[in-house]
């Protein structure tokens, strides 16, 4: 009876020491974002994390994390420098901080399509603005877009750019969106995404700039009654991945993981795009939002008044790239 106990010992011992190293083997890695669950940005993370345990035969699980569970986005990206959490997609714009070449996927009036803004990143423009991540300790992977901005406001609609003022703005606490409002003559209110619907509702704010399928998609029109078409900014998300994770990862699953920012990020665009082609717009009109479409006239003079915004980004982003890029699209315009 000693002896087989004893050998029962062994074996739960064996069977242990073997768990934890078929343990040690699985990689274990967090995807963090801001969006709800319903939205094409967390389906997208979610395609990333089946892809990559699919591609690596179980030996990466990937936990996906929505509406901000792992900070804002500035929190995030600074997880992500030190290696404490693996992978975000965020708003361009909140990644100006750490990179501010970033900028050039979300100056205001600066393209006329999402478009041009992919053929500018699969120039070697795009190639510098990905080189720039890696001595911040990041990674770029891909670019999703949820299409151009527009005004969404509880109050009234935006026609020319003196109604700008008239109306309580939101803002994150970012100096490319503070800076793009000052140049419309507001000052806006530094709100965090995930207090956005609560402070439309209570009347903190009267409106915020995001796209209508972002609108929908969040559902949004349940606090707001105007959306005005305005073709701001693209709406960029950025695949981020830690540098010092990803370095430490085996070769063969880091061309995994790599693989699957730029696919799942290729599929989140896609996404939105079948999304804005089904119905967005109509589907807001049947929620009651009233939707009018700033002329390309008043638009102009939106533009005009970015000047100094553009004389400030030129520089912060490199004089050198930025008048690269505006060579680019003036000559893809043509």
């Amino acid at each position: 009876m000693k002896k087989m106990t004893g050998i029962i010992a062994g074996i739960s011992v064996l069977c242990l020491i073997c768990s934890q190293a078929w343990g040690a083997d699985v990689i274990r890695m967090k995807f963090g974002h801001v969006a709800p669950p319903i939205h094409a940005q967390h389906k997208a993370s979610e395609f990333f994390a089946k892809y990559v345990e699919k591609e690596s035969n179980g030996r990466i699980k990937c936990s996906t994390h929505p509406r901000g569970q792992l900070g804002s986005h500035i929190q995030m990206l600074e997880s992500l420098q030190v290696g404490t959490l693996e992978m975000v997609s965020v708003a361009g714009p909140a990644m100006t901080e750490f990179v501010p070449e970033i900028a050039l996927t979300s100056l205001p009036y600066f393209y006329n399509s999402e478009d041009e803004m992919y053929a500018l990143l699969d120039s070697p423009i795009g190639e510098k603005i990905a080189a720039a991540f890696s001595p911040k300790g990041l990674y770029m992977g891909g670019v999703a877009d949820h299409g151009l901005k527009a005004f969404l406001n509880r109050k009234g609609p935006i026609t020319k750019i003196e109604d700008m003022a008239k109306y309580k703005w939101r803002s994150i606490p970012n100096e490319l969106f503070l800076d793009n409002y000052k140049a419309m003559g507001v000052k806006p209110i530094t709100l965090p995404w995930p207090e956005v619907f609560s402070g439309l509702q209570r009347g903190v704010i009267d409106g915020i700039d995001i796209t209508p399928n972002e609108c929908y998609y969040a559902k949004i029109y349940e606090a707001v009654k105007y959306v005005s078409i305005a073709k701001m900014a693209v709406n960029p998300m950025i695949y981020v991945a830690s540098k010092k994770w990803l370095e430490s990862l085996p070769e063969d699953l880091r061309k995994i993981v790599i693989d699957g920012m730029d696919k799942a990020a290729k599929w989140h665009t896609a996404t939105i795009r079948e999304e804005d082609r089904t119905g967005v717009i109509p589907n807001l009109e049947k929620e009651g939002i009233l939707i009018n479409t700033i002329s390309d006239k008043e638009l102009s003079r939106f533009k005009d008044a970015q000047k100094d915004l553009y004389a400030k980004w030129r520089i912060k982003i490199g004089p050198e790239l930025f008048d690269e890029a505006v060579a680019f699209l003036e000559k893809t315009r043509q």
